[in-house]
């Protein structure tokens, strides 16, 4: 568009030229409608020029605008990728230590029903050694008692032995005698 309109420009200014040449050669009283015409066609061809300057500035503030724009979306683009490049870590992590807090927890659950068996097993040995324990007292304290029937005993037999023992002395010396 713009070099179109500088050809344009250049068009007019070229016939604008030659048609001045040619009105000084013509030295007329009288003034051509054409020179007021070609003044009027100057003046116009200054405002599309002024208005082509414009534009062209406008024109390179939006370019250089635009390649801000386009440099700017390439760094939000490359800032995007980094971002999903980091989601993308953190949910590799997360995965990771969802797994390790399962195996944890399985652990944990495996150690605590452990746990559990081993006090009921504690519990049962507890009670049996009770049960053992009572066991043993009473078998102690029968082995008590036994003793101290067997030593009443002894003591009962010692008695009688000597009461005997003098019975059975005086038998024992009259056998002899009767000999």
């Amino acid at each position: 568009m713009l070099i179109a309109i500088a050809v344009a420009s250049f068009v007019v200014v070229a016939l604008l030229t030659r048609h001045i040449a040619r009105s000084t050669h013509h030295n007329t009283a009288v003034e051509d409608p054409r020179n007021h015409q070609i003044r009027q066609l100057e003046a116009d061809l200054r405002t599309v020029k002024r208005q082509c300057q414009v534009n062209e500035q406008a024109l390179s503030a939006r370019n250089i605008e635009f390649e801000q724009m386009v440099s700017t979306v390439q760094e939000l683009r490359a800032s995007l990728v980094d971002r999903d490049n980091m989601i993308a870590d953190l949910q590799g992590n997360l995965q990771g230590e969802v797994k390790n807090t399962r195996e944890l927890r399985q652990e944990l659950q495996d150690k605590a029903t452990e746990t559990i068996r081993e006090y009921i097993r504690a519990q049962e040995a507890e009670t049996e050694l009770e049960v053992a324990r009572a066991g043993s007292e009473a078998v102690l304290s029968e082995i008590n008692r036994l003793q101290e029937q067997r030593k009443n005993l002894t003591d009962t037999m010692r008695h009688l032995e000597e009461a005997l023992l003098p019975d059975e002395a005086l038998l024992a010396e009259g056998a002899d005698e009767n000999r």
